[in-house]
């Protein structure tokens, strides 16, 4: 392991509401830089440089806190969707909030996408307020960091509006021309090429800034961001790429089947305590003949249950219910979204059912 590869190594430096927030090593390199950076601006107010350290410690740590309530509005509205939240990990230019999988609605994308600039023009809100109460006390070095994480967290918020994936108005953009119409793949593409854009441009306003306006620091700092930006829409882009190309048996799930003569009682009591599955596939000697929803079986009384088969409650099988093994990712997702359900039956040749695809269930 080189050393880059070992600053890229992540810890787990805190758990918040059952979600690991990771950092890598780097982070800790910026935390310092930033709170060197902040103490010297302040060191003519405090005229002492240990005072002036922590001031800038204290200040840098609100602000990736900051940054870390950015990303956590997207995991509580991610939540509040119902997709669970992998990790959030802190990098040296910002956040990610890591989902177990794609919202499946152009609202609940936006929904998702939305909420870190919101949050961050809240936190911006918040420290305008006590900019202003630490000026009428007339306190000369709050004040003015007050005002500095004010700044920061609105550059932020207005920053992660840019139109170009995976900035949060890249991802509000995809969830714009997804409700439109377009592809959800072709949407990504798109926004991930607005990425790029923004990452080139954000590059070349780094090298003018270093070598006209000899701001070397900001032009440096500048063109990280810049590279860090292009280099990640340029990865999604190519994730794209690589979707596309993957058949239904690359990534369908092994058939969690229940017979159709099963009465709902034990189904209940039985499948559902070790599969907590919201769609299950009807089969009996490996024929399809059906597909389960909860949402249908919640409109039974629990006094039907022992007596009524899931034949009964299941919706037969139809031709949008099921693929076979040889068909594109893509074209599932589209007939997926198109059957009311979110769910397929996946089929051999031979038209036994050797797999399921739910869409909430892969990446």
């Amino acid at each position: 392991m080189n050393f880059f590869e070992f600053l890229k190594r992540q810890i787990i430096i805190a758990r918040v509401a059952g979600i690991p927030v990771r950092a890598d090593y780097r982070w800790f390199f910026v935390l310092a830089l930033m709170s060197l950076i902040t103490a010297n601006t302040v060191n003519s107010l405090t005229e002492n440089f240990l005072a002036s350290l922590f001031f800038g410690l204290m200040t840098t740590l609100i602000f990736f806190v900051s940054i870390f309530l950015h990303e956590y509005a997207h995991a509580f509205v991610a939540r509040l969707e119902g997709i669970p939240v992998v990790e959030i990990v802190l990098h040296p230019f910002g956040g990610l909030t890591r989902l177990r999988y794609e919202p499946e609605t152009p609202r609940a994308e936006f929904r998702i996408a939305i909420a870190g600039p919101v949050a961050s023009f809240l936190l911006a809100l918040v420290f305008a307020g006590l900019m202003a109460v630490f000026n009428s006390f007339g306190t000369n070095v709050l004040a003015p960091l007050f005002f500095t994480l004010c700044l920061l967290n609105f550059l932020l918020a207005v920053f992660n509006l840019f139109p170009g994936y995976p900035l949060d108005g890249g991802r509000v953009l995809r969830a714009y021309l997804w409700r439109r119409g377009t592809d959800l793949n072709e949407a990504t593409a798109l926004t991930g090429r607005f990425g790029q854009v923004i990452g080139f441009v954000l590059i070349g306003f780094g090298v003018f800034v270093a070598l006209v306006r000899a701001d070397f620091f900001t032009g440096f700092w500048t063109v990280l961001v810049g590279l860090f930006l292009f280099d990640s829409a340029k990865g999604i882009i190519r994730q794209v790429k690589q979707s596309e190309k993957l058949l239904v048996e690359d990534v369908m799930s092994l058939p969690v089947v229940v017979k159709p003569e099963t009465d709902v009682l034990h189904f209940v009591d039985h499948t559902l305590p070790l599969y907590r599955h919201k769609i299950f596939p009807v089969a009996k000697d490996g024929q399809l003949y059906g597909i389960l929803t909860l949402e249908d079986l919640k409109k039974l009384p629990r006094d039907d249950w022992h007596k009524t088969q899931i034949q009964t409650m299941m919706r037969p099988v139809t031709p949008d219910y099921f693929v076979e093994t040889d068909t594109s990712l893509l074209e599932a997702k589209e007939l997926m979204r198109a059957n009311g359900i979110g769910a397929l039956g996946v089929l051999d040749a031979k038209g036994n059912l050797v797999g399921f695809l739910q869409g909430n269930k892969f990446k």
